[in-house]
């Protein structure tokens, strides 16, 4: 089957700049750009519109959008991104080694080419209690599998600098097998940093300003701008894409099903990037061949003879990117429905939640200290507070982690930044480790809510006083199986509920489910109690 898509702008990432030519695709293949016109089964007008690889995700969690893999990427290959690296570290933390498996098996039904990065740091600390833990056994056994290109994120950055065994031996590992070795390194600068690129690790993506960003560039790391939920780049930022246009990449990190449809994947980025004035040419090279060639996809990373048929056609204009037709292996699947896999769930992961009925929450052992967050950010503050735990007036309320594993773990303190009037929200999802999290403004809805996922076997809650609204996530406490539109229509009604309870923030769920990740500053709450993370230390 030949298809020639004509009088199209090709872009040459090698000069930063557009032609215009044909493209006729043989097979799935790029097998020819020309100026003339050889015969095809098929002709494509393509006047005016510009060609591109296919968008990459270079860093997400695909549990955040709380769907399996093949829903999550059938979602975002409609977008045009057909290219994920997927750090499952969150199912890794509920079911460990066969969890992580099961994603890889479910991810082979999708239209997205969805490529692994091996989580590092199961649990991420020791300072919080997950489910399952990820050895050096475990790591090696899965980077040696084929659609692995990388070692995940290394988030333990005192125990890389310091060259623990476990972490040395991974990158060592990744290192001998040719896999790329990213990073996580928010706040590190100075000598620390150096440390942390000089023990192997690649690139970040916890940076948000343009100073930040640059300072890890300058010390050679290779940089994902990230645009999830509750967390996003400075605009400044993206000047850097001009700046180091090989070096710069799109990722989304965590970004939520509500949101991915509402705002767009990567395309958000893009467009993003664009509406912020850089160069067409440099933001479709961020967005896609860069990162492609990074994680050695090089089949892909470009539009020239050769090169696999799996593309984008859009029109470029007034700053913005609009989609025609997506193209995977040269077929167009801008129409085309694909059932999700029906790959079996292991045990562990649909019977996630082994803790009982509550009776009663965790009381605050630290009443001066308090956690202050900031919409659109996951790096909190440590307030000093002298006010009443439930203090509403001055926006004080309560957070609470209850270990969900079997092992009894509660903890509590106050949060500034929610601003609710009434109520309580929860989730299972509590990075990492996946504890049930809640914060709310009283004891009584508290536990409404925190008792419902329980009774759920995972997912989120909201009460506002008289109406409970729920989204079960039954595979484990973190995705579900269930249709995108109705997982949708949950996620929205859930957040309306939450938004009437007058909380101000973009992304209330998000911000809520980072409040006890003990390895992203200043302060959280684990199971095990308030956490400095500066110090790394318990408060």
């Amino acid at each position: 089957m030949k298809t020639l898509f004509e009088n199209v702008f090709i872009p040459d990432f090698d000069k930063n700049v557009f032609f215009k030519s044909n493209v006729l695709v043989n097979n799935g293949v790029i097998a020819e750009i020309t100026g003339s016109r050889p015969h095809a089964d098929e002709y494509y007008n393509g006047d005016g519109l510009y060609i591109t690889p296919g968008f990459m995700d270079c860093h997400v969690h695909i549990e955040s959008s709380h769907l399996t893999p093949s829903a999550f990427g059938n979602i975002v290959a409609k977008q045009g991104t057909l290219h994920v690296i997927t750090d499952n570290h969150e199912i890794a933390n509920v079911g460990g080694i066969e969890a992580v498996k099961y994603f890889m098996d479910e991810s082979k039904h999708s239209l997205c080419n969805i490529k692994f990065a091996v989580p590092s740091c199961v649990p991420a600390t020791p300072f919080a209690t997950s489910g399952a833990e990820l050895g050096i056994h475990e790591i090696s056994s899965l980077l040696e599998r084929e659609e692995v290109v990388s070692l995940g994120e290394m988030m333990n950055n005192p125990g890389v600098i310091q060259g623990e065994e476990k972490f040395a031996a991974s990158i060592a590992r990744a290192k001998a097998l040719g896999k790329v070795i990213n990073g996580h390194a928010p706040g590190l600068n100075g000598d620390d940093l150096l440390k942390y690129v000089a023990a192997g690790v690649m690139d970040d993506h916890e940076s948000e300003s343009y100073q930040d960003i640059k300072t890890k560039l300058g010390a050679g790391l290779k940089i994902f701008l990230r645009e999830g939920s509750a967390e996003h780049t400075d605009n400044e930022a993206y000047e850097l894409i001009k700046e180091y246009p090989d070096d710069i990449m799109f990722c989304t990190d965590d970004k939520s099903l509500n949101h991915i449809m509402r705002d767009g994947h990567i395309i958000y980025n893009v467009n993003k990037a664009l509406q912020l004035g850089i160069p067409p040419v440099n933001v479709l090279k961020a967005a896609s061949r860069n990162g492609l060639k990074y994680y050695g996809l090089n089949k892909y990373a470009g539009i020239s003879p050769g090169m696999c048929a799996s593309f984008i056609i859009a029109d470029i204009s007034n700053n913005s990117f609009k989609i025609k037709d997506i193209y995977v292996d040269g077929k167009n699947i801008s129409h085309f429905t694909h059932e999700n896999g029906k790959t079996p769930v292991p045990d562990k992961l649909r019977n996630s939640m082994n803790i009982a009925i509550q009776s009663e929450i965790p009381q605050i052992q630290n009443e001066q200290a308090c956690i202050r967050i900031k919409d659109g950010s996951l790096i909190t503050e440590h307030l000093v507070d002298s006010s009443e735990i439930y203090d509403l007036n001055n926006d004080i309320l309560k957070l609470c982690v209850f270990e969900r594993y079997g092992h009894g773990n509660r903890a509590a303190s106050k949060i500034k930044g929610f601003n609710l009037k009434k109520g309580a929200f929860a989730s299972s999802i509590a990075h990492d480790c996946h504890n049930i999290i809640a914060v709310g403004t009283s004891d009584e809805s508290i536990l409404k809510v925190v008792n419902a996922l329980i009774d759920n076997g995972g997912g989120l809650a909201a009460f506002d006083g008289e109406s409970l609204l729920t989204l079960p996530l039954e595979i484990g406490g973190l995705v579900t199986s269930n249709a995108p539109d109705i997982v949708v229509q949950d996620l929205e009604h859930i957040n309306k509920l939450i938004a009437e309870m007058d909380c101000t923030l973009t992304d209330p769920l998000g911000t809520l489910s980072f409040m006890a990740l003990e390895v992203i500053p200043h302060l959280k709450l684990t199971d095990k109690g308030l956490f400095d993370v500066d110090k790394f230390r318990y408060f």
